[in-house]
Parts: structure tokens; sequence; C-alpha cells
């Protein structure tokens, strides 16, 4: 069995790593301004659905379908925002769990 050696990136495999590379860029931002980003737009959703309910209550907007949409919308917001800071609590804990 003949064992080849490694071999240097040449142009024929440049494309393998050019995208991960890229892929840092394509964000244009950071994660603490994705996240900051999310608790703005679930809050946001949040006041919206939270209008469209009064709205409801008092009876001056007889859409009651929009406002379970955006009652939903909202809702669902908020449970990704709840799962993803969960994630980031639990890979923090497990960074602090690692050994020096």
């Amino acid at each position: 069995m003949a064992i080849h050696p490694i071999l240097p990136i040449g142009p024929s495999q440049g494309g393998l790593v050019a995208p991960t590379a890229k892929a840092g860029n394509a964000g244009q931002g950071s994660f603490a301004g994705f996240l900051q980003e999310a608790v703005a737009q679930t809050g946001q959703l949040q006041h919206e659905a939270d209008a469209l309910t009064e709205q409801v209550a008092k009876g001056r907007s007889g859409d009651l379908a929009a406002t379970m949409i955006a009652v939903e919308k909202a809702q669902i917001s908020f449970q990704l925002m709840l799962q993803v800071r969960n994630k980031v609590v639990e890979a923090y804990q497990e960074i602090m769990r690692m050994p020096v």
C-alpha cells in the first residue's frame, strides 16, 4: 500500500478554503450586534402585538385574525430569543468548566 505525501493547497483546491474566509465577512457584523438587533426586533413585535390587542379590547379594531397573528409572531420571537439565551449561557458554562 502506497502512502501519498501531503501536498500544499494548490490553485485547484483553493476554492475549498476561500468560502470559509469569506463566510466571516458575509455577516458584516458581530454576534453581539446580531443579539442586540434580535432583542430590539422582539421588543418591537411585542409592542405591536400589545397595541393591536389593546385596540381589539377597546373595540376600535375588529381584525382579530391580524391581532392573533401579531401575538403569535411576538411569542415565537420571544421563544427564539429565550432559546438563544439558553444556548449562550450553556456555552459559557461549558467554557467555564474547561480546565486551564
